[in-house]
C-alpha cells in the first residue's frame, strides 16, 4: 500500500512538472518537445485517474488548482487565438464593433496609431485573421472587453482573460458534479474532464472558450434535468452565445422534454439568443458574421479525415481542390445524422440522451474540415456521463495534430501520422459501440451515490 502511494505521488507530480513544461516552452513548432511531455502528463493522469478511489475530494481540488496554475502563469504557446480576442476587446472599448470591420481595415484608419500595444496585438493576430470579421458571439466578445478594460499590457490582459475563463468554468464544476450526484453517478468522474490535459492546456494554457461555454451547458443541463425549461434555456442561450455549437444539441430536447416543455424551452431560448445577439450584430453586419464562420467550411482544413480524402478523391476525378463544395456537403451528412440520431430510436431516459449527444459530436467532428485539438472538448464532457472511453483517448490522439506547426516540408509528408490517429480513434470506437463497453475497466460508469 505505501509504495502504491509513493507511486501516486510520483504521477501527480509528474502530471503537475510535464503540465508546467508544455505550457513553458514557448515555441509550437518544438513538437518533440511538446508531444513528449504531454505524452507523460496524460499517462500520469489516466494512473491518478484509475486510482482516483485512493483520493479525496479535496485531494483532487489540490491537484487541479496546481494544474491551472502551472497554465495560468505563461502566455499562450500553442495558438495566437488570444491575440484576436484582445483585439476584439480594445476596438469595441475604442468605439468600434468587431463586426463591422475587418482588423486590417482598421489599422490602416490608424486606430493603433502611437500604441506599441495596439501595433504588437495587431501584429500577433496573424495575417489570415487580420483580413477577417469577428466570429466571436456577443457574450463571448464581453470577456474579450473585460479583459481589455484595464490596461496596455498583453501579459496582464492575458492573465486577465485567463482568469474569467478559469472562474466560470469553477462555476460549471459546481454543476457538473450537482449533475453527477442527480443521476446516481459517481461524482468522481468529474475529474475525468477538469484533470485532462487537453482540457487544462487548451482552456487555461492557450485561453479557449470551450470550457466557458461548456460550463453554462452544465448549468442548462442542471435545470433541465430537474424539468425546469425556463432556467435551462437562459443558461442554454448563454452558452450558444459564447460558442455556436451548442445549436447541434437542441434537436435532442425535443423527445426528452416532451412537445409541450420543449416547445416552451425552444422559443426561450431563441429569443434569449436573438436579444443577446442585438448587443453588437445588425442587418447591416450580420452577413460579415457569417462569412467568417463559413470560411471553416469552405475555406480552411486542419486534421480532417473524411473531407481530406474526400477532396483527394476530387483532386484525382477533376484535377481541382473542391474543398469549397465537399465541406458544405460533408456538413449537410453530418447534419441528417445528427437530427436522426435525435429522432429516431428510443430516447426516454439521460442515459441515452448522454450517449446519443456524444456521439452527434463525434459524427460533427469526424466530417468537419477544421479539427483544432479543443473542438473535441464537447464531446470529451458530455462522454463523462457514458461508457465511452473513446473521446477520452482522442484527447491524447488529436494532440499529435500539431506536428504541422513544426513541420517545414510538405505536409502529405506527414500524414500518415494523422491517420494513425484516425485509424486508432476508430478501431476504438467501432469496439465500444459492438461490445457496448470500454475496454479499460477503470472508466466504465459505476452507479452511486458520494
Amino acid at each position: 500500500m505505501a509504495a502504491k502511494r509513493w507511486i501516486l505521488a510520483f504521477s501527480i507530480l509528474l502530471f503537475l512538472s510535464s503540465l508546467f513544461l508544455v505550457n513553458w516552452q514557448a515555441d509550437r513548432t518544438e513538437f518533440g518537445f511538446i508531444i513528449s511531455f504531454y505524452s507523460l502528463a496524460f499517462v500520469a493522469y489516466l494512473y491518478i485517474i484509475a486510482n482516483r478511489s485512493v483520493l479525496l475530494f479535496k485531494h483532487f481540488l489540490l491537484i487541479a488548482l496546481g494544474a491551472q496554475i502551472v497554465s495560468l502563469i505563461f502566455q499562450p504557446n500553442l495558438s495566437i487565438d488570444y491575440f484576436r480576442f484582445l483585439w476584439d476587446g480594445e476596438v469595441t472599448i475604442a468605439g468600434y464593433n468587431p463586426f463591422d470591420y475587418t482588423p486590417r481595415e482598421l489599422y490602416l484608419k490608424g486606430i493603433s496609431e502611437g500604441s506599441e500595444y495596439l501595433n504588437e496585438v495587431y501584429l500577433g493576430i496573424g495575417s489570415m485573421s487580420q483580413g477577417n470579421y469577428s466570429c466571436y458571439p456577443p457574450i463571448n466578445q464581453l470577456y474579450f472587453i473585460f479583459a481589455s478594460a484595464f490596461t496596455d499590457s498583453i501579459v496582464v490582459n492575458t492573465l486577465i482573460l485567463k482568469l474569467t475563463i478559469v472562474a466560470t468554468e469553477i462555476i460549471g464544476a459546481i454543476y457538473l458534479r450537482k449533475i453527477l450526484l442527480l443521476i446516481k453517478i459517481e461524482s468522481s468522474r468529474m475529474w475525468l474532464l477538469y484533470l485532462n490535459p487537453l482540457w487544462i492546456i487548451e482552456c487555461t494554457g492557450n485561453a479557449h472558450f470551450e470550457g466557458v461555454m461548456l460550463s453554462f451547458i452544465f448549468i442548462a443541463l442542471y435545470f433541465l434535468l430537474q424539468k425546469k425549461e425556463i432556467m435551462g434555456s437562459i443558461f442554454f442561450a448563454i452558452a450558444i452565445q459564447i460558442k455556436l455549437i451548442p445549436l447541434m444539441l437542441l434537436p435532442f430536447f425535443y423527445r426528452f422534454l416532451g412537445f409541450w416543455k420543449s416547445t416552451i424551452f425552444y422559443s426561450l431560448t431563441l429569443v434569449i439568443v436573438v436579444g443577446l445577439g442585438f448587443i453588437q450584430l445588425n442587418s447591416g453586419n450580420i452577413a460579415n458574421f457569417g462569412d467568417s464562420l463559413r470560411l471553416y467550411f469552405e475555406v480552411f482544413e486542419f486534421n480532417s479525415f473524411v473531407l481530406h480524402y474526400y477532396v483527394q478523391y476530387g483532386i484525382a476525378e477533376t484535377g481541382w481542390n473542391m474543398t469549397k463544395t465537399y465541406g458544405p456537403q460533408l456538413s449537410r451528412i453530418a447534419v441528417l445524422f445528427i437530427v436522426s440520431l435525435a429522432l429516431y430510436g428510443e430516447l426516454t431516459n439521460w442515459r441515452i440522451l448522454f450517449k446519443r449527444m456524444t456521439l452527434a459530436f463525434f459524427v460533427y467532428l469526424l466530417f468537419s474540415s477544421t479539427l483544432h485539438p479543443w473542438y473535441i472538448l464537447p464531446m470529451l464532457a458530455l462522454s463523462i456521463f457514458t461508457n465511452y472511453s473513446f473521446p477520452l483517448f482522442w484527447s491524447f490522439l488529436i494532440f499529435l495534430s500539431y506536428v504541422f506547426y513544426g513541420y517545414e516540408g510538405n505536409p502529405s509528408e506527414i500524414r500518415w501520422l494523422i491517420d494513425l490517429e484516425y485509424v486508432l480513434l476508430l478501431g476504438l470506437f467501432f469496439y465500444e459501440i459492438i461490445a457496448r463497453k470500454t475496454p479499460i475497466p477503470f472508466l466504465r460508469l459505476k452507479d452511486n451515490v458520494d
